[in-house]
């Protein structure tokens, strides 16, 4: 299974993802970036905080960006 890297991209800087995580494809990265956007906004919801996530970078093993899925597109299907 290929690993992907899930770098989240803020207003003010990128925080690296140094482990990543094997996934069977790319589709099931964007959808895991998903489920991650949506359970970091839930999170800072509760706690009254700040979002300053604006996407998710999805990078290969070599580092090189294959996808980007936006705060937008994570809550597009479940916000009106």
């Amino acid at each position: 299974m290929p690993r992907y890297y899930f770098q989240l991209v803020e207003r003010n800087g990128v925080l690296d993802d140094l482990d990543g995580a094997e996934v069977a494809s790319l589709e099931d990265a964007r959808k895991e970036a998903q489920r991650a956007i949506r359970e970091i906004a839930a999170e800072h919801l509760k706690i009254e905080r700040k979002l300053e996530l604006t996407s998710i970078e999805i990078c290969d093993e070599a580092g090189h960006s294959v996808a980007s899925v936006t705060y937008d597109e994570a809550m597009d299907d479940i916000l009106p």
